[in-house]
């Protein structure tokens, strides 16, 4: 079988049902190894890392927006027509035509455009005596003054797309936090199932040694046959109770299991675990939950990427404002031309630049009524404005959130104390009542009652324990920490 963890302990036990040996491996595991195994495993994190890099490869596609262009063209056209007219004296009119063009061309981050074309023409007509050339260079530009312009407008989808990048970074290490507490929070509960598979196992074993002891001294007529009904009946309740730890020992197993593994092999279902992390000892919370709120405002995933969405929906509406505007841009463009037989001697005398040209201009639209733009600019501000909000929301939110989880890390820790104190108070009642009972001054019913507030105590102490242990967690995970 496959295995990454090459730095854990593993030992192979257990015998099966049929009596033949069969390999089960128990993996040694403390809370920081089974954090550091889900990072590996984690399959949201994995996830978020493709969308991660999906939108990093967005960021390419915008910057190719103002990748300079190469372009070129070569045709070739032949025709034959009747001639008329002047053109009658020489006969059919037969014409031969080569065309070429070629250049570059690039999107500014001004919003405007620059480009570069050479072109080469070539004419073989009949009644011509020599064929004639025809070449030129251009240079042109054009640069919107209102609707697209300027860097801010222009490079807007390409900011858009860096940000988007960030947000996805910034949900990945909220994804990676979120499944830290995930499976420190699976650690603490098979701790805790372990923990009181073993209360009630104990439980039962009082039970029934009470029920031979009782049996015992039947025999010698020392207690009546009655006294063994009452111990039969909560043998039966507390083997249920067993069976119930053992589902959820088995159930909490599968919880851990899937979070560490990729399940490639089906094999990783058997794996068991040897818990080696102790529980923490129980604490107050020492700071204030204003400060825990404003580093987790200024930390958490989600509220980075919150704000990065804001910043996006401004670009939005600042394209949608540039929009509106009227389109007026600037145009001009620069030539040189020549004229031989050859394109070759056309193209030498383009070098000498005796015949240049310039054009400038400026063009203007407006659409009437401009409802198209106006919608889509109304539209980009009630985005912002619905992003604004979801963030102010989304903050009160997490100031409750953020109460909740230092008053339940306050509460849990004073849990442990008080069921601490119960579990004491429990035994020195079991213990009292069991020398009552070998006195003769009690019976079963009583013994087996103070066995039970036993074993309730000790559950309860271990689930106070490790819900300490979540909740200590959690007030990382409310940072944008990690857990451990």
């Amino acid at each position: 079988m496959k295995r990454m963890f090459a730095i854990f302990l593993f030992t192979s036990l257990c015998v099966s049902a049929s009596g033949q040996e069969q390999s089960v491996v128990t993996l040694k595991l403390s809370v920081e190894e089974a954090v550091k195994m889900a990072r590996l495993q984690s399959s949201a994190v994995a996830q978020a890392e493709i969308q991660a890099s999906i939108s990093k490869a967005a960021i390419m596609a915008a910057e190719g927006n103002f990748d300079p262009v190469i372009f070129s063209d070569l045709s070739y056209s032949l025709s034959e027509s009747e001639a008329s007219g002047f053109f009658s004296t020489f006969g059919n009119i037969d014409s031969a035509t080569y065309s070429a063009g070629q250049g570059i061309r690039k999107n500014l981050r001004s919003g405007g455009t620059l480009s570069f074309e050479l072109s080469e023409g070539y004419d073989d007509v009949s009644y011509l005596t020599d064929s004639q050339s025809n070449t030129s260079a251009t240079m042109r530009f054009n640069q919107p003054l209102l609707r697209g312009a300027f860097s801010k407008v222009a490079t807007a989808e390409e900011r858009k797309a860096i940000l988007s990048h960030k947000g996805d970074m910034s949900n990945l290490a909220e994804v990676a936090i979120q499944s830290e507490q995930s499976v420190v929070e699976a650690y603490w509960s098979l701790v805790f199932a372990l923990a009181d598979l073993e209360v009630k196992q104990r439980s039962l074993d009082l039970a029934i040694s009470l029920r031979e002891t009782t049996l015992a001294k039947i025999r010698v007529g020392a207690m009546a046959e009655v006294e063994v009904l009452q111990t039969e009946a909560d043998i039966a309740l507390r083997e249920e109770a067993l069976l119930g730890a053992k589902n959820l020992v088995e159930n909490s197993t599968d919880a851990l299991r899937r979070f560490l593994f990729n399940f490639e092999e089906s094999d990783d279902w058997t794996v068991e675990f040897d818990l080696t992390s102790g529980l923490p000892a129980p604490s107050i919370f020492d700071g204030s939950w204003q400060d825990l709120w404003a580093e987790a405002l200024e930390s958490r995933g989600e509220f980075i990427k919150l704000k990065l969405q804001i910043e996006s929906a401004e670009l939005d509406l600042l394209v949608a404002e540039s929009n509106v505007l009227p389109k007026l841009d600037f145009t001009a463009s620069g030539t040189y031309t020549s004229q031989s037989e050859q394109i070759g001697d056309s193209l030498d005398l383009l070098l000498d630049r005796q015949f240049p040209g310039y054009t400038l201009g400026i063009s203007f639209e407006l659409p009437l009524g401009n409802k198209a733009f106006l919608g889509a600019k109304d539209q980009a501000k009630y985005r912002l404005l619905l992003l604004q909000r979801q963030w102010r929301d989304r903050g009160s939110d997490l100031a409750q959130e953020v109460r909740a989880a230092v008053n339940n890390f306050n509460y849990q820790a004073d849990r442990v104390e008080l069921s601490a104190r119960t579990v004491l108070k429990a035994e020195k009642q079991l213990e009292a009542e069991q020398r009552k009972l070998a006195q003769g001054a009690s019976t079963n019913y009583q013994v087996l009652q103070f066995q039970s507030d036993l074993a309730v105590a000790l559950s309860q102490r271990l689930q106070a324990q490790t819900e300490f242990a979540k909740a200590k967690a959690k007030i990382k995970t409310l940072q944008g920490q990690t857990t451990l």
